[in-house]
């Protein structure tokens, strides 16, 4: 990378840890909560996606993230008519999501990378999540290597709409060319790139092969900085 680097910008999710039940919304006793082995997950991502409103607005504490979300999962439970107290379940569900730690798993590269990069770099976490996340990084003991983090429901501020890079670039005065933005999701490099910020694909499970268009690594120390 290029010597004038003084930053690293990473996201979240697939960057620095995934879901454990390999969905972001499906949270650890989703079907023991609901009380089905087997759900349409086809049709269950196009309700996600379909009431994703509820959880895209102003959220800055864990009381407001749990309400969202209890309306979020409430209103996909009623289209799908699974259970016969709606509100109940939506109510466990929305504590699972919001108050269990233990629903995302930290890939194993990572406390390493954070903990020498942080003595040469100022690391800045820039996420599309909500507030539940700072206890998960506290646990994972990585938060004390990030000078800033910046979780989009509390602007609010979207990555691909570039507002969340604006208040990171704002803050730090970041120039062009001072720092990398690791990411595993293309589109947001093309937004990245337009903020003259050095984009880097995170692939970890070699879904984008052959991709080319910027760097591609599989696991944080290929960044080689």
């Amino acid at each position: 990378m290029k010597d004038k680097t003084k930053y690293l910008i990473l996201d979240f999710g697939l960057v620095l840890g995934k879901p454990k039940t390999g969905n972001w919304f499906i949270t650890p006793n989703f079907y023991e909560i609901i009380g089905k082995n087997k759900i349409d997950l086809k049709r269950l991502n196009v309700l996600f996606n379909k009431y994703n409103e509820n959880i895209s607005k102003k959220i800055i504490t864990k009381e407001e993230e749990y309400k969202a979300f209890k309306e979020f999962y409430l209103n996909i439970l009623n289209e799908l008519k699974i259970v016969k107290n709606e509100e109940e379940t939506a109510e466990k569900l929305a504590e699972d999501f919001v108050y269990n730690e233990d629903k995302y798993i930290m890939y194993d590269d990572v406390y390493e990378f954070l903990e020498k990069q942080s003595q040469k770099y100022i690391l800045i976490l820039l996420s599309d999540n909500w507030p539940c996340v700072y206890a998960i990084l506290k646990n994972w003991g990585i938060d004390k290597f990030f000078t800033k983090i910046y979780i989009s429901s509390e602007y609010p501020a979207l990555k691909k709409d570039g507002l969340l890079f604006d208040y990171a670039m704002n803050e730090f005065k970041i120039k062009k060319d001072e720092a990398i933005f690791i990411d595993d999701n293309p589109e947001l490099l093309e937004v990245a790139d337009k903020k003259k910020l050095i984009p880097v694909l995170m692939d970890r499970t070699n879904l984008h092969k052959d991709y080319s268009k910027y760097k591609r690594i599989q696991n944080l120390e290929e960044i080689k900085i």
